[in-house]
């Protein structure tokens, strides 16, 4: 998986390590992997020089050269990709993929100011940010939110293709139906290459999706160090100012309720907004943050578990102990960092407990409108309703453990006591 650390050997892995470090892979995609591995590096060169050229060519200019602001995480990024990370294929396809498209997003963007700046001087009203540690309830809040119809959300297909073809300038008339069929493709073929994902997250092509797409085009998001771990690419990222790439995500929501408008009231989520709280309000000083909380430890082992699945699309060889102890250390910068940003903002930030939102999502959904003064009709209640009962008849268990990526459960308690102290979540016992 990293090149200067050994996995573990198999013999001291658990049957459900062991199914992760050793994954069964889908034919198509050992015959990719086996035919195109030693020309990949050619095809789809991870270097800023090379990502540079094409995504230029893609978006008819400008100059690579003249967008610099974002030199350093690219250069930086490709190197702890390139020295760093044993890449699949396919890894390597999905990731220069997708640094070409971000670097296409701001070219294209930056042309359109050029003749629409009114554009980017549109408000981005009163937004509502939720976040809070992996895998505690922020899906569905997004998603019980999201059906009121007033509310703004970001689907997967508009996420991942967030501008249309051709002309930007007449982008208001343009039909999102060729995007919404590659979205739907693209979740297809991904629930065929992890099929268990549907457990872990569910990727809907027309669901409210997390934000870590658009936050990458301006390297606010974890979403490198999710998939591939990087550690150089994470020292810096942990140590950066995050302010431009925030500003970077707000431009392309000021160009999305532009180009298609839709609810006037911003309903947005990603974990990774809990350590970004310093930009995320320079940038949107109107916006609310809710956070959802839960047992760490759950979280934790959760996440270790979803990560370490995704992994095989991405590297040789994930090593689930690795990806435990990564786990572990991003919860807890994301949680301390939360708690030591919030100093200031008290006022706009919304604490929910996951088991609260658990037996009562719509009393927990009126008090996140009565915090961010939105008001609350009776269509918005029976939609969510409609959803919360559709969702909690939903089935399916994934089964995991501590031991599956070597974690110590008294160790993490001890670890995660400031965050039990100052929310009061209790123990899980799973």
């Amino acid at each position: 998986m990293l090149t200067h650390v050994p996995g573990p050997p198999r013999e001291v892995l658990t049957p459900r390590g062991r199914s992760l470090a050793y994954p069964r892979l889908p034919w198509p995609m050992r015959a990719a992997n086996g035919l195109l591995g030693p020309v990949a590096p050619r095809l789809w060169p991870l270097t800023p020089e090379a990502l540079k050229e094409k995504a230029a060519a893609r978006a008819g200019g400008p100059d690579p050269a003249a967008d610099d602001a974002f030199d350093k995480p690219l250069a930086i990024l490709c190197r702890s990709l390139s020295d760093e990370v044993q890449l699949t294929c396919l890894g390597r396809y999905l990731l220069h993929h997708q640094l070409v498209c971000g670097l296409e997003i701001r070219y294209r963007l930056a042309q359109l100011a050029q003749r629409r700046p009114e554009v980017f001087t549109a408000k981005v009203a009163a937004p509502l940010f939720i976040t809070g540690a992996p895998r505690t309830g922020t899906t569905f809040l997004q998603r019980l939110i999201a059906r009121d119809p007033r509310s703004r959300s970001l689907p997967l297909w508009e996420a991942a293709h967030p501008l249309p073809g051709g002309d930007l300038a007449e982008a208001r008339q343009a039909d999102p139906g060729p995007r919404i069929e590659a979205g739907r493709r693209e979740a297809g073929m991904l629930h065929r290459i992890l099929p268990e994902q549907a457990h872990m997250h569910e990727l809907a092509h027309d669901e409210a999706e997390e934000d870590n797409l658009l936050l990458a085009v301006g390297h606010s998001s974890a979403l490198y160090e999710g998939t591939c771990l990087v550690p150089e690419y994470t020292a810096w990222y942990t140590s950066a100012d995050h302010t431009e790439g925030y500003r970077t995500f707000r431009r392309i929501l000021q160009f999305l309720q532009w180009s298609r408008p839709a609810g006037d009231l911003w309903v947005l989520k990603s974990p990774g907004h809990a350590e970004m709280l310093v930009p995320l309000f320079d940038t949107f000083p109107d916006a609310t943050l809710v956070q959802t909380h839960r047992d760490p430890v759950t979280s934790v082992i959760s996440f270790s578990n979803m990560l370490a699945y995704g992994a095989r699309a991405y590297v040789e060889r994930p090593n689930p102990h690795l990806i435990g102890a990564h786990a572990a250390d991003l919860v807890e910068r994301a949680l301390r960092a939360s708690l030591r940003d919030r100093a200031g903002h008290e006022h706009r930030i919304v604490d929910i407990r996951f088991q609260q939102l658990v037996e009562d999502p719509i009393g927990e959904a009126r008090r996140v409108y009565a915090a961010a003064g939105r008001p609350w009709h009776d269509r918005t209640e029976r939609e969510m309703r409609a959803y919360a009962a559709a969702e909690s008849r939903r089935s399916g268990r994934h089964h995991y453990a501590a031991a599956d990526f070597a974690l110590d459960v008294p160790e993490l308690r001890e670890r995660f006591a400031f965050y039990y102290d100052r929310f009061d979540v209790p123990w899980e016992n799973r």
